[in-house]
């Protein structure tokens, strides 16, 4: 039984009285769900003060329009830089004075927020090539979708936790068996398509688990 307190495309809160394991389980499975990151630059020039590994971090961390695109290991043309396929490329080219933003990647159309990267003074540049690949959150938080939590809603705060007011009509005993779950997106997928997906991998290890047994 779920019953949806909050919806949008960057949340999602329900109560449900599933299970402590299945709502773990599914929580997990949301971190094998493909999602775009970029995976690697190629810095030409860096007149900031900031280190190329800092740019790089602060790259990757730039959420991107998800792309269908295959998984590097499931491409077969074999290039560590990939190809069209399983990568795409990005380039950006800025002179001070100005403030670097993750926008300015070209081609435009794939970064979803404006997110300062660094600050050029006069006569300073920065000039880079970006390659972004699809990847999973258990391989680095870069490629996580967003974030899953959950508590008992007999602990909820009853001033703070929509879910909690709903449920205050109730029987304390009711409410203890429900969970308040949430999920929050990054923004490279809905918080709903999350859920959704995440659900579709925990079953197709479940049936690839199934099958070896059999």
């Amino acid at each position: 039984m779920i019953k949806i307190t909050n919806k949008s495309d960057e949340k999602l809160s329900f109560t449900t009285d599933m299970s402590i394991n299945l709502i773990n389980a599914i929580r997990r499975s949301a971190n094998q769900i493909p999602i775009l990151a970029i995976d690697s630059l190629e810095i030409s020039k860096n007149d900031s003060a900031l280190y190329d590994e800092i740019i790089a971090q602060r790259m990757g961390l730039v959420p991107l329009k998800n792309e269908d695109l295959r998984l590097p290991k499931d491409c077969d043309c074999g290039k560590e830089e990939g190809c069209g396929k399983c990568s795409i490329k990005f380039k950006l080219s800025a002179k001070g004075p100005s403030i670097v933003y993750s926008d300015q990647l070209s081609p435009k159309g794939n970064v979803l927020f404006k997110m300062p990267i660094t600050i050029l003074d006069e006569d300073q540049e920065i000039e880079f090539v970006a390659v972004a690949k699809m990847g999973l959150g258990v391989e680095h938080a870069k490629f996580a979708p967003g974030i899953i939590y959950y508590k008992y809603a007999d602990d909820a705060d009853d001033e703070n936790d929509e879910a909690y007011r709903k449920l205050v009509t109730e029987s304390k005993k009711d409410a203890k068996k429900e969970i308040i779950v949430n999920i929050e997106s990054w923004g490279q997928i809905k918080a709903k398509e999350i859920f959704t997906e995440a659900i579709e991998v925990l079953n197709k290890e479940l049936k690839q688990l199934l099958k070896e047994v059999k």
